[in-house]
């Protein structure tokens, strides 16, 4: 569905730069939420009046609002202007391990409606997607929100996803079940499927720690390791838009059979499962730990309760990620020494044991990477948590509407 005043079809001529104009002007204001005409001016290097022209327009067509009057120097007022939160709205879908998130996100990308750790287990492929439909339309409901606002559906995933064709081809998907269309047709809006590494990494980018920094790499540690990679400020997709694999190079030696069908992966060694699985084997040896009853009543341990029992101190579960940090800060090595990035951030459910994954992971980055190269290396926690991916889904989505992207 096109946003009024943003064609979807070829321009040319005064027509195309006056519409790539108005895409500069949102992606101006989606940063610094407001602006003066002057400001717009100089930023688009036209006239005032052209300036005036293409903000009549988009006012018109319901992309911008005046956000009143303020001082702008010494003795003088002027006029500002904001994108129009309310005009439109993307929703946002982050389909995990064994929950589901949900969000909707205004135009000026606010979050204005929420539901978080819906619990959710894939079963049967039509059973599952027959949820979800029913789960987001309920959601729909709450919000409030005129349906005819929402312009599109942004949803991810683990795993290898087409995100040209919205295919998802690992084991934690929906079998041959066409998801893109289903979703289309029971919401009757434009559904964009993409993998979660890279929905978490559009969220992290801009809205977590970063400040000007354009080459960057957002690591989604959680069950699995994956890791969105910007350079000049903007994603690398690859070719097929798998890009950003790192859990599956052959980093290691070993027989751990990744769920990838190969053996040695990077994230069998330091990932949320690999903590896991490690924690799980040492039990089994008699170790104890406080997340012993939970594996007795649940019949599994998830990454939440581990989070919680490193937080509460338990020894066992400090001990094993302490291996997985340093597994993990080697690898964080290659990436260093391959792409020179000025920020890497630290994402993804693990990242919420803080200092005892963040301390072991600088110290091994320090041993296995270049002094040269990883001075000019910043590496940080998220701040966003569990949000990241949410932000991110209804993110793409929008910016992929708006042709931002």
């Amino acid at each position: 569905m096109p946003i009024t005043g943003l064609s979807s079809q070829a321009l040319s001529g005064v027509a195309f730069k006056d519409q790539s104009r108005k895409k500069r002007i949102l992606a101006y204001l989606s940063k610094k939420e407001e602006a003066t005409l002057h400001e717009l001016s100089e930023l688009l290097n036209i006239s005032i009046p052209k300036t005036t022209e293409l903000i009549g327009w988009m006012e018109k067509d319901k992309l911008v609002v005046p956000s009143g009057r303020k001082s702008d120097g010494p003795g003088r007022k002027a006029s500002f202007f904001s994108l129009a939160g309310d005009s439109f709205f993307f929703l946002g879908l982050e389909i995990k391990k064994y929950s589901i998130n949900i969000g909707l996100m205004g135009f000026d990308r606010k979050m204005v409606f929420r539901e978080m750790d819906i619990p959710f287990l894939y079963k049967e492929v039509g059973e599952s997607l027959n949820k979800i439909i029913r789960l987001l339309e309920d959601f729909i409901k709450k919000c409030g929100i005129e349906k005819s606002k929402i312009i599109g559906l942004g949803c991810s995933i683990s795993g290898r996803v087409n995100m040209h064709t919205g295919e998802i081809l690992t084991i934690y998907h929906f079998g041959e079940a066409p998801v893109k269309k289903e979703l289309e047709k029971a919401l009757e809006i434009p559904v964009y499927i993409d993998n979660d590494s890279r929905a978490v990494s559009y969220g992290e980018f801009y809205f977590g720690k970063r400040t000007t920094e354009q080459e960057v790499l957002v690591l989604n540690l959680d069950y699995g390791l994956a890791v969105g990679i910007f350079i000049k400020g903007k994603p690398v997709y690859g070719a097929s838009g798998y890009a950003g694999e790192l859990g599956h190079i052959p980093l290691f030696d070993n027989e751990k059979i990744c769920f990838c069908g190969k053996k040695g992966c990077f994230e069998t060694e330091a990932s949320g499962q690999a903590l896991i699985d490690g924690i799980i084997a040492e039990m089994e040896k008699g170790t104890t730990s406080l997340l012993q009853p939970v594996l007795l009543e649940k019949g599994r341990i998830e990454l939440d309760d581990v989070v919680d029992a490193i937080n509460r101190g338990d020894n066992l579960s400090l001990s094993v990620i302490g291996t997985v940090a340093s597994k993990l800060g080697r690898g964080l090595a290659v990436t260093i020494n391959l792409f020179n990035p000025q920020l890497i951030i630290i994402s993804g459910g693990l990242s919420a044991v803080g200092d005892a994954l963040l301390l072991p992971v600088k110290a091994f980055i320090l041993r296995h990477s270049l002094n040269l190269v990883n001075n000019d290396t910043k590496v940080v926690l998220s701040d966003l948590k569990a949000d990241a991916g949410l932000l991110g889904c209804c993110l793409l989505v929008r910016d992929k509407v708006l042709g931002l992207m």
